[in-house]
């Protein structure tokens, strides 16, 4: 989801190619290879100009903790096995998950092609960038996209004090057609993603109520600027079961079978590695689906367009004067930091200054 909110004093913007060059150095520096960096540093840039700035840039300081620690393989060797015609699984010998998760999407999209549909689940992978760029991967082909992500110690089941899910997101995209508007539904399954937090807490806002239990104190940073596990983060529906919280850990467990179970991945491996000593043992769940397995793709981007239209024209609240389809938000942001540049917040700008003098990458920010 777009972070809407006023950019904090002192942000600066940089032409998107100069952010995502400067990606492509960082990990280009430790080792990673080429095209591994060409694409990591293409689904981070686009995080940042779809404005999801806690995926963007803001990302690069976790994995070059991962990858400092030794528990990210660089260079991995990748095993997909096929079950059937339409299904399989990726073992991703602890790639980084934007590695893994490209060639899981690619896989599921070849059987897509020939079969109608394709679906690979992913053990042993890392955290894999925004939800949203796979399922839009497989839209931009023309097909329905699914994507999904686990982890660990992040989200407490309803009526748990303690937190064992990750944040579990999820996204679905479907193609709306030729200068129609897509459908592109990008989530995580906690009432709000990490990353939100962290932004919030390293520009100084008030994390609002619901985002973590009552009975905890304010969440707080690492010496990173990396969220620290001692407060837990709620359910999507927040605390109990009286406003649906109970929906929002079934939807987290969801995720987490896809991601988790079908793959092979294991729940205990993944709390253990959550804080980037160890192991993730992430798992993911790609899947697309060809839209002429059910009828014309012409009639449902036309019949796709008329619910949107129904939608939009419905009557609003009070001060309101747009209802928004989902993915929209995103496009607009993506157009605007196109044109003004990336915004780059003040603490991610500091950790941005800090990788480039310890990896000496002689940029002038």
């Amino acid at each position: 989801m777009v972070e809407s909110g006023e950019l904090p004093k002192g942000t600066v913007r940089y032409p998107a190619e100069f952010v995502k060059e400067f990606a492509y150095k960082v990990f280009a520096s430790v080792g990673v290879p080429d095209e591994d960096c060409k694409l990591i540093s293409e689904v981070l840039i686009s995080a940042d100009l779809r404005g999801i700035r806690s995926h963007g840039a803001a990302r690069l300081t976790f994995f070059m903790v991962r990858l400092g620690n030794g528990v990210i393989n660089n260079k991995p060797k990748m095993i997909f096995n096929r079950g059937s015609n339409t299904t399989g699984t990726l073992d991703a010998d602890n790639a980084l998950g934007i590695i893994s998760s490209n060639r899981a999407m690619e896989e599921a999209l070849s059987m897509a092609e020939e079969h109608g549909s394709g679906f690979v689940a992913v053990r042993n992978s890392n955290h894999f960038g925004y939800a949203g760029y796979w399922a839009k991967k497989a839209m931009e082909r023309g097909f329905i996209g699914i994507s999904m992500s686990n982890g660990g110690r992040r989200s407490t089941a309803t009526f748990g004090a303690e937190a064992i899910f990750g944040t579990n997101p999820m996204s679905v995209a479907i193609p709306g057609g030729p200068e129609k508007t897509d459908f592109h539904l990008d989530m995580a399954t906690s009432t709000v993603a990490v990353g939100k937090i962290e932004t919030a807490l390293r520009e100084g806002k008030k994390i609002p109520k619901g985002w973590v239990p009552e009975a905890y104190g304010e969440p707080s940073l690492n010496e990173k600027s990396i969220l620290n596990y001692d407060v837990p983060l709620l359910p999507l529906g927040g605390e109990g079961d009286s406003t649906g919280g109970h929906k929002g850990y079934g939807l987290s467990l969801m995720v987490d079978l896809l991601c988790g179970v079908l793959a092979g991945s294991n729940l205990e491996e993944r709390m253990a590695g959550a804080g980037g000593n160890s192991k993730a043992g992430t798992g993911h769940f790609m899947g697309a689906i060809k839209l002429e397995g059910f009828r014309s793709p012409s009639l449902i981007h036309d019949e796709m367009s008329e619910m949107f239209s129904t939608i939009r024209n419905s009557k609003k609240v009070e001060g309101e004067d747009k209802i928004y389809i989902h993915g929209e938000p995103e496009k607009f942001s993506e157009e605007e930091n196109l044109k003004l540049g990336v915004p780059i917040t003040p603490p991610i700008r500091e950790q941005m200054i800090e990788l480039n003098k310890e990896l000496g990458l002689g940029y002038e920010l």
